[in-house]
């Protein structure tokens, strides 16, 4: 998991557990406020006191008791007659919904109905009203009747006391802490998407960025840094790292620039005393005055000289191509020179079998010498490394350029495949390395120096393609070099010949 879909995780977490926080908070609350409630309910309800003082109370409710400006009192009689002693200043209409025979010793909540029409009863001093026991859902506006909190207690004369508490405060306390959860909500949401913003902009931006630089380094791009703008503060950890990945970047460039001068350097050098040495021993070892043994030693010096001069060209050809590219450009006939790789093939690999698929009319712009070595160098080398018998197969082909590409449109696809023991995974992306071999077999005792691939891909990349390689794991590979097509214009029909003059 990438460290951007951490922080992100870190964040939805953060914000879930601030939910669960503040559901848990609103549930609590609610909790509490409906326990106060219900303690006020039920010991009012298990005060037969309180039902004598409330019904010697006149309409005017001078002398209520302290805290009891919203809290319904009445007896329901045996017969389902109620007697309502004292009923909520914000809802008097408000009946709790109780049975005759209902005793609730402990607080519960109930829904409540609006009593229809009522007359005072005949005992003014009661000061209450009466009616028959109320039925409905609703109030008289039509809205929803609110619910209560509601104790019961039996009275002396049979009939039941019936204390009820609307919940009509409590929850506007829980739609205040709602109000008050939400805002705190919508605040540490968009802390967090500012952290997380700032966090991406000056932590993970630049570091997704020098990443690709880093992947671009390894594939090869030497030249590719990482934009100090796209860094941000000078001061932060960042920026600090970019600038120090360019450092490193730039002295490896200088490090491999001067390794590759110096071998450059070296190479020319050797070439004037490696000829001299060589003519010397070929000079020597046909004169018939030296021994035998001296020949045999003159023989070997002049194979290795040789072997060594192999080597000091090939490094001249790669310094060459790195920093001068093509000298020549030209078009040139894919079709036909793979037609005349094959055929050679044939002649210098005479116990493998050699198949080809060419189609007709490949022509690239480039250098016929150059793009021949590299075809021939991919040949040699599936001959030289697979056993007898193996299948050589030459392909060329037409293929649609990737989208974006300078000059898109369609590229020339040649590939030397073969069903030998492959390539081991481990080495597929270094096989185009100077120097690189898979195995021990791949040694100079079969004649090779280690830059043969490595000339096919700085070939390639001369003519503006590439140089790939696959093996899979049931063995055998597959060499593939990519190079731009060209198309030739038609050439002009020929001009009608001009009709003869008569000569009579």
């Amino acid at each position: 998991m990438t460290l951007r879909r951490r922080v992100r995780w870190a964040v939805a977490v953060l914000l879930v557990a601030v939910m669960a926080s503040g559901v848990a908070v609103l549930g609590l609350y609610r909790r509490t406020l409906l326990r106060q409630v219900d303690t006020q309910v039920t010991a009012l309800a298990a005060s037969p006191r309180l039902i004598v003082q409330v019904g010697r109370l006149d309409t005017g409710r001078q002398g209520l008791p302290a805290g009891l400006a919203e809290v319904y009192v009445g007896r329901l009689a045996a017969d389902g007659t109620w007697t309502t002693l004292l009923t909520p200043f914000a809802d008097p209409a408000t009946h709790p919904k109780v049975a005759v025979d209902e005793v609730l010793t402990t607080a519960v909540g109930r829904g409540t109905t609006t009593a229809g029409p009522v007359r005072t009863s005949g005992d003014a001093s009661a000061g209450g009203t009466t009616g028959t026991s109320p039925s409905g859902a609703s109030n008289a506006a039509g809205s929803p009747a609110p619910t209560v909190r509601v104790a019961t207690g039996r009275l002396p004369n049979g009939s039941l006391a019936v204390v009820a508490v609307p919940t009509t405060r409590v929850e506007a306390a829980l739609d205040r802490l709602r109000l008050l959860l939400a805002v705190v909500g919508i605040v540490v949401i968009a802390v967090a998407a500012l952290l997380l913003w700032w966090v991406e902009r000056l932590g993970l931006a630049p570091i997704t960025r020098m990443t690709a630089v880093a992947d671009a380094i390894t594939a090869g791009d030497s030249a590719a840094r990482v934009d100090p703008a796209d860094l941000g503060s000078e001061a932060t950890e960042a920026a600090r790292l970019g600038r120090a990945l360019n450092a490193m970047a730039d002295a490896t460039s200088a490090s491999a620039a001067r390794l590759e001068r110096f071998v450059a350097d070296a190479s020319h050098e050797l070439r004037t005393p490696l000829t001299t040495l060589r003519g010397y021993a070929a000079l020597h070892r046909d004169d018939a005055a030296v021994p035998e043994a001296t020949r045999d030693a003159l023989r070997r010096i002049e194979s290795e000289a040789g072997r060594m001069g192999r080597l000091v060209d090939a490094l001249l050809e790669l310094t060459t191509l790195d920093e001068r590219g093509l000298t020549h450009r030209e078009p040139v006939d894919v079709s036909a020179l793979l037609a005349d790789i094959v055929s050679d093939l044939r002649v210098l690999a005479p116990g493998h079998e050699v198949a080809s698929d060419i189609a007709p009319g490949l022509v690239v712009l480039g250098d016929r010498d150059r793009i021949t070595q590299a075809v021939t160098g991919l040949t040699s080398n599936a001959a030289r490394h697979t056993p007898s018998g193996s299948t050589i197969t030459v392909r060329g082909m037409a293929e649609p350029g990737e989208p974006g590409a300078a000059g898109a449109g369609s590229v020339v696809r040649i590939e030397v495949a073969d069903d030998g023991p492959g390539i081991p995974a481990e080495h597929l992306a270094r096989v185009f390395d100077r120097f690189h071999r898979v195995d021990g077999s791949r040694s100079s005792a079969r004649g090779g120096t280690g830059l043969g691939l490595a000339l096919v891909a700085a070939i390639a990349r001369a003519h503006g393609g590439s140089a790939t390689v696959e093996s899979g794991p049931g063995g055998g590979a597959r060499f593939a070099v990519t190079l731009p097509a060209v198309t030739l214009p038609a050439a002009p029909a020929p001009a009608a010949p001009a009709p003869l003059a008569d000569s009579r």
